[in-house]
């Protein structure tokens, strides 16, 4: 599981934040910079694996000097224009200042909640009622590594939960907290049946339809991923 306090993590975490970003949205920029960054959250620089070569290849890139650069890759020139323009930042004259921590972070966030990289964004995969880890890849780079960097972000989501003050429960539940998965699980459309408190056949169902449109493992039990997810839409925290 990714530790909170490397790199940068903080930083991205004060931006998304300040953004306005809902866990899984927080979690999926964490899980993209972790990813991009080779696992160090630290801003990198096209090619950077080449070492000594890394420049004389960047020299041949078609959008060199506006290659990639940050916690996600910033390439281009127009790319550069338009986050320097939104960030009141000059990236032209001084591409090079797309490194700095504080810039690479406000780039990652603005760019994923905007659409800067590929047009997709981050309310295309993040909504009030599903959570779409595997597809959001889409807002960086296409399907690339998408499920490894979904995964990723679910260990984020689960660092970022806090813990709910619910009980784990299941069909043949009965009391409160059965009546209160019920609540909110109605409250976004999905059947439950009468709000009895009794966790039966058609709970469970929409207890699965939730999960699976929340990309969580699908098994019907409310626990402390559910809940914390279940909740999330109820406090409008998305």
């Amino acid at each position: 599981m990714p530790a909170m306090n490397i790199g940068y993590t903080q930083l991205i975490l004060d931006h998304a934040h300040e953004a306005r970003f809902s866990i899984p949205m927080k979690a999926y920029a964490l899980a993209t910079a972790f990813w991009e960054t080779n696992r160090t959250m630290l801003p990198v620089e096209e090619a950077y694996y080449l070492g000594e070569r890394a420049e004389a290849y960047r020299k041949k890139l078609r959008y060199y000097p506006w290659h990639g650069r940050g916690f996600a890759q910033l390439t281009w020139e127009s790319n550069y224009i338009r986050a320097g323009k939104e960030l009141d930042v000059d990236l032209i004259s001084r591409p090079e200042r797309a490194m700095e921590p504080e810039i690479a972070a406000r780039v990652l966030v603005c760019g994923m909640r905007d659409g800067w990289f590929t047009g997709k964004k981050m309310s295309d995969y993040f909504t009030r009622f599903s959570t779409d880890y595997t597809s959001a890849r889409r807002i960086i780079n296409g399907t690339d590594s998408a499920k490894a960097i979904a995964d990723i972000a679910l260990q984020y989501e689960h660092q970022l939960s806090p813990e709910p003050d619910y009980p784990n429960i299941r069909r043949g539940s009965v009391g409160a907290s059965v009546s209160k998965a019920q609540i909110l699980l109605s409250a976004m459309g999905y059947s439950v049946g009468p709000v009895d408190g009794i966790f039966g056949a058609r709970t469970d169902a929409a207890t699965r339809y939730f999960q699976r449109s929340e990309a969580l493992n699908a098994d019907g039990i409310i626990g402390p991923q559910t809940w914390a997810r279940l909740l999330s839409h109820e406090t409008g925290d998305i």
